[in-house]
This record gives C-alpha cells, structure tokens and sequence, in this order.
C-alpha cells in the first residue's frame, strides 16, 4: 500500500532473514527498537503475534500510534493461547482483534474485529491458521482507515473481560477425565493440538496409562454409547482403543514422545490391559493437583527447555568390558561417612560432598562441562499422588562447569549457586520433551533416567552400617541409569546406587577410597587448585606407578642393530636370510654386500648421526642398503616410492641429507630436481662403484659409533599437522627388536609387506634377521596377494594393521583357504572384536598379538596377547608395556589418572626417541 517499513523487531529467525532479504533493518531487543526509534521517528508501530512486551516508554515515541494483533474477541480471552481455550469452552463463534496498546495487556481500544467461525473439528493449529488470514484481512482495514483518517475506535467493556495468563493450564494439564462427556474430551484434544511444527507451550492431551502419560494423537466421538462403566476399554485394535466416557464412547489414537502413531494393541499388551480392563477415573481433587503442580512449574519451561536443548551424556570411564547387552542388576551400597569431614555440621558435610563428587568427576572423565541428572525436591503438597508423580520429571538435568584451577571453596560457590538454580525451577512437565520440535527427535530425553551419572539429595534417615543389597529405602530411586550418588542431609553420609552389571562392586569401593582421599586432600589445603588435590591413595598409586611399569630386563644396550645381525651370521652363514620371489640370499652373502656398500658410504662421508635418504622399492637391494647405511653409522630415512612427490620432497628438505640411495622408481617417484644437489648412491648400476670394496665389517668403534647414536629417522603420517622426523637411536631399536625376539619366539620367518616408511617395518624385517630366521619380501604393489600367498604356507611372523587384516580373512574365508602363521602382530589402529573373530576361524591356532606404539616410541611400547574367548568387546585392549618401558595414565595437569580412568598416556623408557629432527 505505498508505506515504508522501518524495522522490524522478532525473536524468530525464519522472519529475520526474510527482512534481511527486504532490505529492512532488524533490532534484535526492545532496547534496540527504543535506540533506533530516538534516531529514526516513525508513523506507527505494528505488533504482530509479538512475544514481547512494548513498554509505554517505546510506543510513546512513536507519531500516531501503536496497534497491536491479537487472536480473540477483546475483551473476552485476553491474554495468551486464545485458541486453545476457546476451544476448550467450545465456543462456535470467535473472533480476531486489532487495538491499540496501551499501559495494559490486550486493553487499549478496538480498531478493528472480524468474525471467524469455529468449525467442530477445527484443531488449535487450523483456528490459528484461520485467525492468521483473518488478521491480514483486519490489516488491510486497519491500514486504509490511518490513511484515509476514518478509524474509529471503540474502549473495551473490561468488566466482561476475561484473561488467561502465559503461566494458566488446562484442566488435569490435558490428562482426559473418561466420566467426563466424550465433547469435553474431543475439546480437551483439539484444543492442544498446535501441530507439529512449533513449541507446544500449554501441555498435549494425555491419558494416564500404567505409569506412563501417553500422548492422545486424535480422539473422534462416535454416535453410540455402551452404557458401560466411564473408562471401560471396549475395544482394542492396533490404530486405537475404544473407550467408554461419561456419555458417547470415543477411539482413541495414540502417540509417541518422538511424535511418531504409537501401536494401540502394543501399549495395551506393555500396560496389562485386555478389552473389559478399565483406566483410570481422575477424581476432582486429583484433577486439581495435577493442574496447580503444572501451573506451579510452566514460568520455568523455557529454563528447562533450553537446558535439555543442551544435553550432554558424560561418558563414565570406569565400565565393565562386556556387558554391552546385558540386563541392568541395581545394587546400593552401604551408607558411608567421610572421616575428613568429621568436624563440619552436616549441612556443610552435604555441600563438601556433593562438590567433591563433582571435581573427582571432572578430573577422571576429562570434562569440566558437566551435566547430570538430579533428583527435584518434592513438593510436599503433592507427595504420595501418583498421577502427579507420573506426570512430572523425576530427574532434571544438573549443569555445572568446575574449574580445575579454582580453590575448593570457589568450585563449591559455583556448586552452590547451581543448587539455588535447581531448587528454585525445580522440575518440569513430562511431556515438555514431545511438545518442542527441537527436544523431540532426541532419543536420550525419552528414558526417564538420560543421565547415565545422577546426584540425590535425601532428608531420610541413614544408617552407615550394613553392606551392598539388592535394594533401596523408599524414596531413593536412583536419577543415574548407570550410578547415583545419594548424600543424606541429617548427618552427611552418603551411598551409592549401580547398575552392577556395568560398574562392578569394587569399582565403588575403589570410587569411596578415591573420595575420602580427595576430601583429606581439601581439609589439609583448602587453597590448592582442585586439579592438584590427590584423589589416589598410596597403594593405588604405586600399583599404577610401579607395579605396573616393572618391565627391566636385560639387553644388548651398547650393541648397535647391525651387531645383532652380524652375530647371527657368525652363527650361520649359510643359513637363509632373505627370499624375494624366487631370490634367496644367505646371511653371508647379504653381510657381504652390506659391508662392501657400507665402506664406499663411509668412503663418500657419512658419519654417525648423518642422514641418509633410501627411496627403493621392496627387494634384497632394499635390505642391503639399510644395514649398509646402519654399518656406516649413518641414520636410513625411509622414503617411499609411493608416497607423491611433493611429499617426499617435503621430507627431504626437512631432513637435509647429503646422501640418497634409490632405484629406477625412487628417481622416477622424486624427480630430476628434488636429486639434482645430492649425491646419488643407484642400485640399477650395471656396475656397482662399491663392487670391489671389502666385504669385511666395519669397525664400529674406529667410526665413532655407539649404540646412542641414530639409527633412523622415520617421519610421522602428518595428521596432526606437518610431518615431523622421530629420532631413533640403536638403543632403542636394540630393546624393541630383543623383547620382539624373545616374546614372538620361535619365528622361522615374516612376512615384509609393509612400506619401508612405516616403523612397522622394523619388526617384520629386522626380527628374524637378529632371531636366525629369514624375511620373505612381498611384491611391491601388490602386497594383499602377497600375504596372502605366504600365510598359506608355514610363516612365522606376520605384522599388519587391522583393516589389512580385515580384508585378507574375508579374502581367504570365501575363497576357503587355510591360514598357517605362528604370530600375528597386529597394530596402527584399533582393533575391532569381529576382526578377531573372522580370524579365529581361519587360523583358530595362531598367536595374535595387538601391539601398539606411536612412532616417537619404536614400533611398539605396549603389547596384549588376545585370549581365545574375547569377548564381545569394541576394542582389544592395547595391554601392558614392553620391556624397560614406562607407561603412564596422566590428566591434563599432569597427575595420574585412577585405574581405568580417561587419560593422556606419556611413554617413558628406553624405547623412546631422541625427539624430532630439527625441532626443539
């Protein structure tokens, strides 16, 4: 109609970007509106289906006037959910509003009315929808009299006012009464049908079931009446129940909290109920309770709400392994009193305690953002009702952040404070969570326990003494599906409730130990940051300190790697050391070559420590190059011919070797240029420049080289960012290699199908060279038939990680091959139970090892040999460590972890590497 829209003021988003789109100012607050209207006078403000409340102070800025919508006959239901309560009167007749604000809600003078009439099956959703195209309607009528100056309104008779306030809920908050006359429960249904787009503020139709409320999705009134008893089922079919009310009978469908058609003949099956059973009669008294205990909790829904639109599930870390399906098996504990608190009153003792659990469940889990469930006070009033009971949430969710790095007093004003917030919007409806779009498709908020962890205050007597039982007092229904923690208030005990067929028994205990010891910590120095109070006591920590990390045993510690090997030689010469193909080299004749291109390496300069590239591809050339760069005292950086180029030019200009051994496709695979400055050692020489050198070995100790010198530098995947080369010493491969060989003896031989480049390598070709037995090189490219062909022959050893694993035993399960290895060392990722699995059929007899280490740590650190009946689990463990190998569980101040708590792991020992080449 020619007017210029200012701005626009909304709280919802759908309509803020279409006047984003329009070129229209948007204000986000009624502070922005009353800054913007100082700066920019309008004519009129229009208040359209407005959650906000304009104050005198906004509109009387404005020129003319401010109007605004609203969705009934003014001065009859004032107030909000207009539709809703008409329907609930069973009006016929209705209409829509257009005044004037003014100090008042809904009071200031009519401008314009329209008629809409009430059809019997119109629902809240289609009499907004019809009020909404009336409203436009009255819009236009509204806009043409300001224009033309013939608007004539007309004050309200306020004393035939009625008024509905936001907080206001229908009767029995929608559970349907069946004495009741079968239109009022028609009304009832209709009228909290909002559909299923938007927040449903006032409550869903219910019936209460068992001890369940169910959602009623549609109720249609029939003609005939069965003159039974109101409440009577008379009928059940799987669309619906047919119920008896206080005058005709009525089929009633139902609904889940997910908004999805509920199986009618299923809900009756789970309630016990059989056609003849009859439901529930709601007696006025209970009626109102149920109406004054919603009435009581609606100001605090949107608290509520946005809190559950955060949910968070802590992940406790202390589980059994294999209890995936197994059915819950509640226990309590006995009741426990904190010694260290022995001199506090109990209402100091109960906020110690609570605020204790909550740091010890911030340093085990790792999070500082916690969220768990809580067990409301109940309402006096309301106790023992069981309608009510059913209807209102029993556990709410508890939010706390803990900063670790707080005093324990802070920690606990911040504990406090979330109580004060808790007990001041106690609880909220059930059916809050099918009612709001965002908060129904959640599956977690359909169980009456999401939390798995929960918190439970109790005013019951207690007594300490007793042990764990099967059951609990009343009035201590555990808020935590998996744990509980439950402090009485009159002495400032507490206890424990568990689902022990997760957490076991002594897992509690070991949690009371943990606690008592952390309070000790807060009495001796209430000063401290709570990430630095103990939570172990002696004889756990030592357990995870020492008695787990007793690994020292003797080695080789001033051999280098090559030594090793050179002894095996001196054993037998003759003996096999390398098959490719159908090529087999001796341990002399590899010794041989090695040491004749060791002397020329030593002759073109390198010395200990000095890097020197190899880009070759699998073969005998492969293994000769790296003892030769090993016997000339230089560090072999591994560089394979697969990786891209530029990859591996990234590598070399990290690494800065003087020095490069290759092939035909390590040339092909670097380039011209990335070689053009080094000094180049080729393996596809026709004659070798190394040929008439000695074949005798050199002398370690005329080179300078010990075993603490480098014997490779192997670089990281990049992952976590920019590749980084790991320093590895000879000592540290001389440990790995001499647990490898007396923990996978015998090994006759292993399988080398791994890329040089990664440290896995190390175990499958240098194992059996320092153990007497022989490496048997797969084809390059084409490594899965390679294994493949070798574990259907006798094969020693076999290192693999668990999605090569994967696919070979389901290669050689359908093609019906047999699988003859000795060891299987798997590792590089997580090893899945079903792998496992596949592999005990194939090779029911062999040995699998899961072993685990990160490159910084040579090749492995930890290792787990999996038992014959693993069970069901996700992940093998990644098991004890190595020998003369350290590990430890830290959190992120560097304290231990309790056993089976989540931590970072730090490594220490003599497998660790020297650190990243050219770093820090």
């Amino acid at each position: 109609m020619g007017h210029v829209i200012g701005a626009a003021l909304s709280g919802d988003v759908i309509f803020a970007e279409w006047a984003t789109r329009a070129k229209i100012p948007c204000v986000g607050s009624v502070e922005e509106l009353s800054s913007f209207l100082q700066a920019e006078p309008v004519d009129w403000i229009f208040s359209v289906a407005n959650p906000f409340i304009v104050p005198p102070d906004v509109f009387g800025q404005v020129r003319q006037g401010a109007f605004n919508y609203h969705d009934g006959p003014l001065p009859r239901y004032a107030g909000t959910h207009a539709t809703s309560w008409a329907l609930l009167a069973q009006e016929t007749e209705y209409a829509i509003t257009w005044h004037r604000i003014d100090d008042g809600v809904h009071t200031g003078d009519v401008v314009v009315q329209l008629q809409v009439l009430i059809a019997p099956a119109d629902t809240a959703l289609t009499l907004n929808l019809k009020c909404y195209e009336a409203a436009i309607e009255g819009f236009r009528e509204l806009l043409t009299g300001l224009a033309k100056g013939e608007l004539t309104a007309y004050p309200q008779a306020l004393v035939s006012r009625s008024y509905f306030p936001r907080r206001r809920r229908p009767d029995a908050a929608g559970c349907l009464r069946w004495d009741r006359p079968a239109q009022d429960l028609s009304a009832m249904t209709r009228a909290l049908n909002l559909g299923p787009y938007h927040l449903n503020p006032l409550g869903l139709p219910k019936a209460l079931v068992g001890d369940e409320g169910v959602t009623v999705r549609r109720l249609e009134v029939l003609p005939q009446r069965s003159g039974l008893p109101a409440g009577s089922l008379l009928e059940i079919h799987s669309s619906h129940w047919r119920v008896a009310t206080g005058t005709q009978d009525v089929d009633v469908c139902f609904g889940s909290s997910d908004g999805q058609a509920l199986d009618a003949r299923a809900l009756a099956r789970h309630s016990n109920l059989d056609e003849g059973g009859r439901l529930p009669i709601l007696s006025d008294d209970e009626a109102r309770s149920i109406t004054a205990a919603h009435e009581l909790l609606a100001p605090s829904e949107d608290f509520w709400r946005q809190r559950l639109e955060q949910l968070r599930i802590l992940q406790f870390p202390f589980l059994s392994s294999c209890v995936a399906e197994a059915p819950p098996k509640r226990q309590s504990s006995s009741w426990f009193m904190a010694s260290a608190l022995a001199k506090l009153s109990p209402n100091d003792r109960t906020e110690y305690l609570v605020t204790a659990w909550l740091i010890y469940l911030a340093r085990i889990t790792g999070e500082t953002e916690l969220q768990l469930g809580w067990t409301p006070e109940s309402d006096r009033s309301q106790a023992g009702l069981k309608a009510v009971e059913v209807l209102i949430a029993s556990v709410v969710p508890m939010e706390v952040t803990i900063g670790l790095a707080h005093d324990f007093e802070e920690v606990r004003k911040a504990v406090a404070a979330e109580c004060a917030q808790l007990s001041e919007h106690a609880s909220f409806a059930r059916d809050l969570i099918a009612r709001c779009p965002t908060l129904r498709g959640v599956e977690a908020l359909r169980s009456h326990q999401p939390w798995p962890i929960g918190i439970t205050i109790t005013t019951d007597s207690c007594s300490v003494a007793g042990d764990l039982t099967t059951s609990q007092s009343a009035g201590s229904a555990p808020c935590g599906d998996l744990l509980t923690f439950e402090v009485c208030t009159q002495d400032g005990s507490f206890r424990w409730h568990f689902d022990a067929s997760r957490l076991a028994p002594e897992q509690i205990d070991r949690m009371t130990q943990h606690l008592q010891t952390l309070l000790y910590g807060v009495t001796a120095d209430a000063g401290q940051p709570v990430r630095d109070l103990d939570i172990l006591p002696a004889a756990e920590r030592t357990y995870l300190l020492e008695d787990l990390n007793r690994t020292a045993a003797d080695y080789p510690s001033e051999r280098c790697i090559h030594e090793l090997f050179e002894a095996q030689v001196q054993k037998a010469p003759e003996a096999v050391a390398v098959v490719h193909e159908e090529e087999h080299l001796s341990y002399g004749e590899l010794n041989a070559r090695a040491n004749r291109l060791a002397h020329h390496l030593i002759g073109l300069g390198v010395r200990p420590d000095q890097p020197v590239a190899i880009c070759v591809e699998r073969s005998p050339a492969m293994v000769v190059g790296l003892l030769a760069i090993l016997k000339a005292g230089g560090a072999y950086v591994p560089l394979d011919p697969a990786y891209p180029s530029e990859r591996l030019r990234q590598l070399l200009d990290d690494a800065g070797p003087r020095l490069l051994l290759c092939d035909a496709a390590g040339r092909a695979a670097l380039g011209a240029e990335a070689i053009a400055d080094l000094s180049v050692v080729d393996f596809d020489a026709a004659t070798p420049a190394w040929a008439d050198q000695s074949a005798d070995d050199p002398d370690p100790h005329a080179l300078g080289l010990t075993a603490r010198n480098l014997a490779y530098v192997i670089y990281t995947s990049g992952s976590t960012g920019t590749p980084k080369g790991v320093m590895v010493e000879h000592r540290g491969m001389t440990n790995y290699l001499s647990w490898a060989r007396e923990s996978y003896a015998p090994t006759s031989s292993s399988v080398v199908s791994s890329s040089l480049a990664f440290d896995a390598t190390v175990n499958s070709l240098f194992a059996p060279l320092v153990s007497g037995g022989h490496a048997l090189l797969t084809k390059e490219g084409d490594e899965v038939e390679g294994i493949r062909s070798r574990v259907g022959t006798p094969c020693g050893l076999v290192n693999v990680t668990p999605i090569l694993l994967d696919v070979l035993g389901q290669q050689l399960q359908s093609a019906g091959d047999a699988s003859r290895v000795e060891v299987l060392v798997i590792g590089g990722e997580a090893l899945s139970s079903s792998t496992v699995e596949l592999w005990r059929q194939i090779q029911p007899a062999a040995r699998m090892v899961n072993e685990y280490g990160p490159t910084e740590a040579v090749v492995g650190c930890a290792f787990h040999d999996i038992p014959a009946d693993l069970s069901a689990s996700t992940n093998v463990p990644i098991g004890r460590p190595i020998s003369n190998t350290r590990l430890y569980l830290l959190d992120g101040h560097g304290q231990p972890v309790p056993f089976g708590a989540v931590g970072e792991l730090y490594i220490g020992g003599a497998g660790v590497a020297r650190g990243y080449l050219n770093r820090p």
